[in-house]
């Protein structure tokens, strides 16, 4: 949609928003334009209803944070058409945005992990969302990062990737001795698709079915189709991943403050939310298995 990129411009270049900023909002923009273009409704037309139906397909997908940042960005968006006289108003001013609450996320098990890494693959596209969980859960980069990845900046003798994160900060993230293996494996695989599709000198690690860098718009659809074949009630997003890297990890005993230099955090208050998921982990295993919690239930 040329007000999308319009705006995108707008807001690199003229307000010279960060470049992961600028990537978000196109990432929450394009699923919008997705819902648009599926009502059939013109951009100067979208109206406060339909904006209300967008929210309410939100809510169904998203966690309450993400969909706060996604009003963000559409209200930023209409702002910026408002002041251009494409809309006559902002369509979402009118839904209230609730105090962020504290709200433990959603943690796939270790026997939930294994299910999702233990699926079958007979196609390259069921290779690369494979390699893509293994490699999130394997890290615990955001999704940005990871398809952010390109294949000359995997360095296998250190098993690590150096990475920019928020802020343009970087850091370096790792991977097992298991899944360097399957990343070698995935590597090949990619080359011999890329090679039919005519498009081997891309440079990016996660491709999509024409050949080109996997879009982020395309992340939650990938994990939307696993939620359903996998027939999980619980949200499972590349953010749920994140935290069951983190999650997970805690509960084997790793220190909060190496666990906040693998997920990027500027803040150790922003980690210690792991220490209560596992806590709470931890009480649910004790009343599952300790006999006297069992006889005084």
């Amino acid at each position: 949609m040329k007000e999308i990129e319009d705006f995108l411009s707008y807001i690199s270049d003229i307000r010279g928003l960060s470049e992961n900023t600028v990537k978000s909002y196109r990432v929450d923009l394009e699923e919008w334009a997705v819902f648009l273009d599926k009502i059939g409704v013109p951009l100067a037309s979208f109206s406060a209803d339909d904006a209300k139906g967008y929210v309410r397909e939100m809510m169904a997908e998203f966690s309450e944070r993400s969909i706060l940042r996604k009003l963000t960005a559409l209200r930023t968006f209409f702002g910026y058409l408002e002041k251009r006289g494409i809309v006559s108003s902002d369509p979402f001013a009118s839904i209230s945005m609730r105090k962020k609450e504290t709200r433990l996320p959603s943690v796939l098990t270790e026997e939930e992990v294994k299910e999702l890494l233990s699926l079958p693959r007979a196609s390259f596209r069921e290779e690369r969302d494979h390699m893509l969980f293994l490699l999130i859960y394997n890290s615990g980069m955001r999704i940005g990062e990871v398809l952010s990845v390109d294949i000359d900046e995997i360095d296998f003798s250190r098993r690590r990737i150096l990475i920019t994160g928020k802020g343009d900060k970087e850091r370096f993230v790792f991977f097992s001795k298991g899944t360097a293996e399957e990343l070698r494996l995935y590597l090949s695989a990619r080359e011999s698709y890329l090679r039919e599709l005519g498009k081997g000198e891309e440079k990016a690690l996660f491709v999509g079915m024409k050949g080109g860098r996997l879009p982020f718009s395309s992340a939650h659809i990938i994990f939307d189709e696993y939620r359903a074949r996998l027939g999980w009630q619980k949200e499972f997003t590349p953010h749920t991943l994140r935290h069951s890297f983190a999650t997970h990890m805690m509960d084997r005993g790793a220190d909060i403050r190496l666990v906040q230099e693998l997920l990027g955090h500027e803040s150790i208050s922003t980690t210690q939310i792991y220490t209560h998921v596992s806590r709470r982990r931890l009480k649910s295993v004790y009343d599952d298995t300790h006999p006297h919690a069992k006889e005084n239930r």
